[in-house]
């Protein structure tokens, strides 16, 4: 059996990645790609499927780091996804701008609140951020938004990717389709 799996702002290739991954003890960005890597590799099969929700490399070298890593990818490509599609259809499945899929929306930044339509989105590029409801801090987190970016699931999961069955079981979903 396969698994989906879900995770952004991977940021290989970045060299300042030190200031959004040192609470995580990341410093370089050799010990970010290594810390993602190992993680992915220890969860990830042959025959699963995973969605990088943007800011997946900054540079051609960094892109090819996704070559030795198992699974079939697709990318929802992120603002710092510049590279020509050409560079990531060689280690993505396929690329979109965003994604309905089954009960969520998959994009990079999280999507305004009245677009949602019964769905939950998945989303990166905030980092250590959480959309609250209402928008103020101190507000409780908003549970229409699952921020996938490693500051946010180490945390709570201990890796740097969620399972579609983590996600459910967290936001108490049922498999409708």
């Amino acid at each position: 059996m396969s698994n989906v799996w879900f995770c952004s702002d991977l940021h290989f290739g970045h060299k300042g990645i030190g200031k959004f991954r040192g609470l995580l003890g990341i410093s370089t960005e050799e010990d970010n790609t290594l810390l993602i890597k190992n993680d992915w590799k220890d969860l990830v099969h042959k025959r699963d499927f995973v969605y990088v929700l943007g800011d997946a490399a900054f540079t051609m070298d960094a892109v090819e780091e996704f070559a030795d890593l198992p699974g079939t990818k697709y990318l929802v490509r992120g603002n710092h996804d510049q590279l020509n599609t050409q560079a990531y259809l060689k280690y993505f499945k396929e690329v979109y701008g965003i994604l309905k899929y089954k009960e969520f929306w998959l994009s990079h930044a999280p999507i305004h609140p009245e677009e949602l339509r019964g769905k939950t989105n998945l989303h990166g590029h905030v980092h250590f951020s959480s959309i609250r409801y209402p928008f103020e801090v101190g507000q409780p987190i908003d549970r229409r938004y699952l921020n996938c970016c490693p500051e946010n699931l180490m945390p709570t999961y201990d890796r740097c990717l969620v399972s579609l069955d983590q996600i459910r079981t967290s936001l108490s979903y049922k498999d409708d389709s």
